[in-house]
């Protein structure tokens, strides 16, 4: 990538920046286990940390890596095996697979906010969730749900709470004691609060979605999705699908260490499965019903499928390949709500990592801004 290309990329961030709609932003871009850039912008100090939101979710998915190594469970081995009370109302023929795949058939179940911290209170939730449809039959992303029947998963073939385990196993061996699922309200001060910004627009997101939308719904899943990230109380619980924090340089070494797996943490089949093997290509709805690509815990790339949101009557066509669309079929990794991206591509051994604290209410323009800067930073070998 030539230093144009590497201004272009800090151009599309600091306009963001001065436009108002990413108050504070960090990147990060690593290789051969190394940073090569780290840069924060607007009221951004590298010493700042920011929610991952579902960039979380492949962090908890390493820890759950270790235990299919270790033999503790298997792809195939059911949830009410390892935890009984599970199977209730249909959930008996779940398996862990599925889970990691987003096929369980539970997507939109949520753990109230009386019971987040409360292992106890938690079980006895998932415990009551119906099926919305029969597991395995469909894709369709579940936010928070499965990966809270992961924790407890955890819980009970370890003994370890999910976070002492996840920092015990992963973290803390790695060296990223930046990245952190369950903040104590006494280390929060470093992290930045998350405002929503930018206008909805209503055509996009009806385009998007195939169907008439309700804004008032879409407040209150924002001001939820807000809360994951704000609330002192649940960023101290830890959200294992959501809200894991830490600054762009650990995000991307992370992603390093699941390029060349430096430490051992992982056995090198169960790794190259999870970083290299497409286990659902099921329709996806939020990709205009492209393959999902989805690992046991990460989406790969793929090959260019062509899948774009059109929408005619404003002349929009915007490509929905992941990770900026100039990376190759092999690059893995995870986004978040409100602009978080993370990825690797084994074809360049560059990890990438891009962090803000605006949630852009305008979809269609946070696309288009996150394909030109992931796109360039594909490019920074």
């Amino acid at each position: 990538m030539n230093p144009t290309g590497r201004a272009s990329m800090r151009d599309h961030i600091q306009k963001a920046v001065d436009d108002g709609v990413w108050p504070a932003v960090q990147f990060a871009v690593a290789r051969h286990g190394e940073i090569l850039a780290f840069e924060s912008f607007g009221d951004a100090r590298d010493s700042d940390r920011f929610c991952l939101f579902s960039a979380t979710k492949p962090v908890v998915a390493s820890l759950v890596w270790q235990l299919l190594d270790e033999g503790l469970i298997e792809l195939g081995t059911r949830v009410a095996e390892v935890w009984p009370g599970f199977g209730a109302y249909g959930k008996d023929v779940v398996t862990l697979e599925q889970v990691l795949l987003h096929t369980c058939g539970f997507p939109a179940a949520v753990i109230s906010r009386d019971a987040i911290a409360s292992r106890e209170k938690r079980a006895a939730e998932m415990e009551a969730w119906p099926l919305e449809w029969p597991p395995g039959s469909r894709y369709e992303y579940h936010a928070t749900s499965a990966h809270w029947v992961l924790t407890e998963v955890i819980h009970r073939v370890t003994g370890q709470d999910f976070r002492q385990a996840l920092r015990a196993r992963v973290l803390d061996p790695l060296g990223l004691d930046r990245l952190e699922l369950g903040v104590p309200v006494e280390r929060q001060a470093d992290l930045k609060r998350v405002t929503a910004t930018g206008t909805r627009s209503m055509e996009v997101l009806e385009a998007l979605f195939g169907q008439p939308v309700d804004e008032t719904a879409l407040d209150a899943d924002s001001a939820r999705t807000l809360a994951v990230a704000n609330d002192p109380e649940v960023v101290a619980a830890g959200v294992p699908g959501a809200n894991a924090f830490s600054d762009a340089a650990s995000v991307a070494l992370f992603y390093q260490e699941l390029l060349h797996n430096t430490a051992g943490l992982w056995r090198p089949d169960v790794l190259a499965m999870a970083t290299g093997e497409i286990r659902n290509a099921l329709p996806d709805p939020m990709r205009m019903g492209a393959a999902a690509n989805r690992s046991i815990g990460l989406i790969i790339a793929g090959a260019d499928d062509g899948a774009a949101l059109k929408i005619p009557s404003l002349g929009v066509e915007v490509p929905l390949r992941p990770f900026g669309g100039r990376v190759s079929p092999r690059a893995f990794g995870h986004g978040g709500a409100g602009g978080q991206s993370a990825w690797a591509d084994p074809a360049t051994g560059l990890s990438f990592c891009l962090l803000v604290n605006g949630f852009d209410r305008d979809l269609l323009r946070d696309a288009r801004r996150h394909a030109a800067i992931e796109s360039e930073a594909a490019q920074w070998a």
